[in-house]
């Protein structure tokens, strides 16, 4: 699915919304969809067509196993497994609405993680929640999900290669909300034992940042 975004003309309210949503910053950048308007990827400045084309194919080939996915969930509708990965799969397209049943389905029929996904689905819905823009009349509520979500993480899969991710987006989430006490606290214990190194350093940037803001705030 094609779609023009012209970022020179700041009156077109489409195509400035389009920029938004899928975090079109640059130009040119071509942006590939599928036909409901999931997210498959991007590719970003000129590329000639000996190059461009293998972006095409991997493109066409996600879309190609996604909807076999999804064909053969109508098949096995209610497998634990299959509905969490299509899940992840709609919440890295930006479709969390798409999302949630299928992940509620995998979180009632696997109580247990034994198909090792839940770590990865609560960490996916937080950071999704989190993400809910300003204007949204359902921000808080949203806020307060992303939260649940990755506190779940940190609490019930410690062990979990998400569970530094899953710390350093509540600390973002409770910086969004304002609640600089918490973050501080978050970010704090991150950066004390982070093991991934751009993990620590993103913690380290994000709570210089938030120890700025709070002390603004006094």
């Amino acid at each position: 699915m094609p779609v023009k975004v012209n970022l020179s003309y700041p009156d077109d309210l489409a195509a400035q919304d389009a920029a938004r949503r899928y975090g079109i910053r640059s130009i040119p950048t071509i942006t590939f969809l599928s036909k409901d308007g999931g997210f498959i990827g991007e590719s970003i400045g000129f590329l000639p067509p000996e190059q461009f084309a293998p972006v095409m194919e991997n493109a066409l080939q996600a879309e190609v196993m996604f909807q076999e996915k999804l064909a053969k969930l109508k098949e096995m509708p209610d497998d634990a497994k299959l509905n969490g990965e299509i899940a992840l799969t709609y919440l890295e397209r930006q479709q969390l609405e798409k999302a949630i049943p299928l992940s509620e389905k995998t979180f009632k029929g696997d109580a247990d993680n034994t198909t090792g996904l839940l770590p990865k689905l609560h960490t996916a819905l937080g950071i999704a929640y989190g993400m809910t823009p300003e204007d949204d009349e359902n921000v808080e509520v949203s806020r307060e999900k992303a939260v649940t979500h990755l506190r779940t993480v940190i609490n019930a899969y410690p062990e979990s290669d998400v569970y530094e991710q899953a710390q350093h987006y509540l600390g973002v989430v409770y910086a969004i909300r304002e609640e600089f006490d918490k973050a501080i606290e978050v970010l704090e214990k991150l950066v004390q034992h982070a093991t991934d190194e751009q993990i620590r350093m993103a913690a380290e940037a994000m709570l210089e940042q938030v120890r700025d803001l709070s002390q603004h705030g006094q």
